[in-house]
């Protein structure tokens, strides 16, 4: 009798949350049985292929040769991470953030904690990451997805340095929205986002998405007569310097 295991990557290397068998890593699907390094864990569609089983996900009446508890427990499993990822996506872009901003190489010693509306344009941010750098009008620089940096998907820089360039390929920062940025990378807790500056001899920053907030949660933070600067949109919360 077969019983699932829930792994993030088999060891074909795909990204297919279940597998069948007993020996890798992961959590088995139910309490039945043990596992045991004699057996072989192996893909779901690769089990069902070799089984000549009629089944491409895991839906229906469990197969004979699969344990029915864990079939169960799997169906179940899949509904809710389905439930979730479906939740989420329907408040990405809708949620402000806080964004733990770092400069490469000094996490440890300094960062700030800058809270945005998903209307806060990238100019306003912008704005505020200046505040607490050495960057001003004179530094190129260019916003971008995590590690992107130099190879920014984003092309957002600031409207100053667009008018310079003249190049459409790039955003002007006053244009695009954290809620878009959301939306096209799907950000979420964890998550993200880059800052280089200086393409000659480049700086990296970069920020974490520590915090998720909703409509009411960003207005009273954006309210908070204590923090150390804000805009209409967007405020620096807190900071940790030397």
């Amino acid at each position: 009798m077969a019983h699932i295991i829930d792994t993030e990557v088999d060891e074909t290397g795909d990204d297919d949350p279940f597998s069948l068998g007993h020996s890798a890593p992961g959590e088995k699907m139910c309490s039945r049985g043990n596992r045991s390094f004699r057996s072989k864990q192996v893909p779901f569609p690769e089990f069902v292929s070799h089984h000549d089983i009629d089944k491409e996900g895991f839906e229906g009446d469990a197969p004979e040769i699969i344990c029915s508890y864990c079939w169960s427990n799997t169906i179940n499993g899949v509904a809710e991470t389905q439930q979730r990822d479906d939740d989420l996506s329907g408040r990405i872009g809708t949620v402000g953030y806080r964004l733990r901003w770092k400069q490469k190489g000094r996490a440890r010693e300094e960062w700030y904690d800058v809270v945005v509306s998903p209307d806060t344009t990238m100019a306003e941010l912008d704005r505020l990451v200046c505040r607490f750098t050495t960057l001003d009008d004179f530094h190129l620089r260019m916003y971008g997805l995590e590690d992107e940096y130099l190879d920014s998907s984003l092309n957002v820089i600031p409207d100053h340095q667009y008018e310079k360039v003249a190049d459409p390929t790039y955003t002007k920062a006053s244009e695009m929205t954290v809620g878009e940025v959301a939306e096209r990378a799907d950000l979420w807790d964890g998550d993200r986002l880059s800052l280089v500056y200086d393409f000659g001899t480049p700086s990296y920053f970069y920020c974490i998405i520590k915090e998720i907030y909703g409509p009411t949660e960003i207005e009273e933070l954006l309210g908070n007569s204590d923090s150390i600067v804000s805009t209409e949109t967007a405020a620096i919360l807190t900071s940790s310097t030397p």
